[in-house]
């Protein structure tokens, strides 16, 4: 896992974009992420990934999405996590993991 700057927010400008996934909601609305990493805890796994929004300004590019990798036995797929413990526990994992490679102040 490397730091690399994104031209305008974008993460497709990088020459990254193995790493950038489209994530459907719900409702049906999308939301290109960059992958950074998978982190296995206590017998789970969890994806981590960040906002590829174009919007330089936007405080969301900054902000790390954290969902659990669930398998259904033919393929795996993305939960949201609801229990605010259990993301703050990945976080501080995904931190102490990648301090080099990222700036978390």
């Amino acid at each position: 896992m490397s730091e690399h700057d994104h031209e305008n927010g974008d993460c497709r400008s990088c020459g990254e974009e193995d790493n950038i996934i489209e994530l459907t909601g719900e409702n049906g609305e999308t939301l290109l992420v960059e992958y950074l990493a998978t982190l296995k805890m206590q017998d789970k796994q969890y994806a981590v990934m960040r906002s590829c929004d174009d919007n330089e300004d936007s405080e969301d590019s900054e902000e790390v999405i954290i969902m659990k990798i669930e398998n259904d036995g033919e393929e795996d797929y993305l939960i949201s996590i609801d229990d605010e413990e259990e993301l703050n526990m990945v976080f501080e994992a995904f931190k102490k993991a990648a301090s080099e490679d990222f700036d978390f102040e």
